[in-house]
C-alpha cells in the first residue's frame, strides 16, 4: 500500500474510532449495571444527562416495558429524591421476586426532587426490580425528564441494531440468561 494510501486507511479508522466513542458517549440517559441475568432481581440506577443550560432536572419518569411486564419495584430512600410506584394489573399472571404470583405490574417510577446540577450526567437513587423477564433478551425503559424551566425530553426511542442512535434513545437493559 502506497504511504497516502495507509494515510487514508489510518484517517478513516480513527474517525470510526471516534464516532463509536461518540456514540457511546452520547447516550442521554444510562441504566447501570446494562445487564442482568433473568430470573433474578437486580438494582438499577438512572443517570440521565442534564441537557438544559439554565435549569436543573425536578422530575423523572421511568416507563417500564408492557411487553415484559416486571412485578416489583423498590426505590432507594434520598434526601434530594422522592420517589412514587404505580402499578397496572396484566392479564397473565407473572412471578413476583418472592416466587409469588401475581396480576399486578410495575407501570412506572416517578422521581420528584432535585433539582440536579444544570449540566452533566447525574444519578437517581436505585431502585430494586424483579423479578426480570425470562422471555426476552432486553428491556426498554422509557424515560421522560422535566426541567426547572418547564422543558421536557422524552427518551423514548428504541435502538435498532445496525441503524444510527435515534435522537432521543430509550435506556436498555440487556438481559442474560439465568
Amino acid at each position: 500500500m502506497h504511504r497516502s494510501g495507509r494515510i487514508l486507511a489510518c484517517t478513516a479508522l480513527a474517525a470510526l474510532a471516534l464516532g463509536v466513542v461518540a456514540t457511546a458517549a452520547g447516550a442521554h440517559v444510562e441504566v447501570e449495571p446494562p445487564r442482568a441475568k433473568a430470573g433474578g432481581t437486580v438494582d438499577l440506577v438512572f443517570s440521565p444527562l442534564n441537557e438544559e443550560d439554565d435549569a436543573g432536572t425536578t422530575k423523572v419518569e421511568i416507563v417500564f416495558p408492557k411487553q415484559y411486564p416486571i412485578a416489583t419495584a423498590t426505590p432507594e430512600a434520598s434526601d434530594t429524591w422522592q420517589a412514587a410506584v404505580s402499578t397496572r394489573k396484566v392479564r397473565k399472571p407473572i412471578t413476583a421476586a418472592d416466587g409469588k404470583k401475581t396480576r399486578t405490574a410495575v407501570d412506572t417510577v416517578t422521581w420528584t426532587g432535585g433539582p440536579s446540577a444544570t449540566s452533566g450526567n447525574f444519578e437517581l437513587p436505585a431502585i430494586t426490580v424483579g423479578r426480570l423477564p425470562e422471555n426476552t433478551k432486553q428491556l426498554v425503559f422509557k424515560v421522560v425528564q422535566t426541567y426547572a424551566n418547564g422543558h421536557v425530553d422524552r427518551w423514548i426511542q428504541k435502538s435498532v441494531r445496525g441503524t444510527p442512535e435515534p435522537e432521543f434513545p430509550a435506556p436498555v437493559l440487556r438481559v442474560t440468561k439465568s
